[in-house]
């Protein structure tokens, strides 16, 4: 494979480069390629074909990051571990850019603004697997309280529902979900952050629609949106939203 980024394969495949991958992940997977979920793994689903691509086997095919399971859209897998290390330190710099689209229950008084920024101290609480989150002036009493920030604009208003674009500056474990909850406005299907009711697919509605970064070997920006796998009436508010 050349060492220009290049479009490929299924609508699973969205980008291969020479070491590294963007891959549309569905519901309900997962990003591990270990574990009792292993069967569910984006990694596993997408390995034949991206071997296919490179020409080769890749036994250490690995998750750059991580996006919920529960959620849709662009992750970026590495080839070799020495190619994930070099992706890794993009998103320690925060160097790489996400774009998530969301779709939330209103604040009770309605909408204030069209946007602005979320910042709190986050922690996943492991025994409970969701995040627990105070404001950014609150003193924590225990160890490993993080700063969590994002930047979120109004796309699109309806009777029900607003329409969300999201950018994460920080990628903590259920950011998005507990930010925007703890600011009144829970993501749609997202029982555990305080939603009224679950989706039908499992899922709930947010996706991970473009992730930009840098290549490791080539210094070429990349940037990569994910179209969503079954876009419905809802999903099509946002501008340029595939049919």
């Amino acid at each position: 494979m050349a060492n220009e980024p290049q479009k490929a394969g299924s609508g699973r495949v969205l980008l291969a480069g020479p070491d590294y991958a963007v891959v549309n992940k569905a519901i309900g997977e997962v990003c591990e390629s270990c574990g009792p979920d292993r069967g569910k793994s984006v990694v596993e689903s997408v390995r034949a074909e991206l071997e296919g691509l490179a020409g080769r086997a890749l036994p250490e095919l690995q998750a750059v990051h991580r996006i919920d399971q529960p959620v849709s859209g662009c992750v970026l897998l590495a080839f070799t571990k020495a190619a994930c290390a070099a992706l890794s330190a993009q998103f320690a710099d925060r160097r790489i850019r996400k774009l998530y689209r969301a779709i939330v229950e209103p604040p009770s008084g309605g909408f204030a603004a069209e946007g602005g920024t979320l910042e709190h101290r986050i922690r996943f609480d492991r025994l409970a697997a969701r995040a627990r989150i105070l404001p950014l002036s609150e003193t924590p009493r225990s160890p490993g309280w993080k700063v969590a920030s994002l930047e979120w604009s109004l796309a699109g208003l309806g009777e029900t529902y607003g329409f969300l674009e999201v950018v994460p500056h920080t990628g903590r474990t259920h950011q998005i979900r507990a930010q925007l909850a703890a600011a009144g406005m829970p993501i749609k299907g997202d029982l555990k952050y305080g939603a009224r009711r679950s989706e039908r697919s499992g899922g709930i509605r947010l996706h991970a629609a473009r992730l930009s970064f840098h290549d490791a070997v080539t210094g070429a920006y990349v940037s990569v949106d994910a179209p969503l796998e079954s876009p419905d009436p809802l999903w099509l508010v946002f501008p340029g939203t595939a049919t």
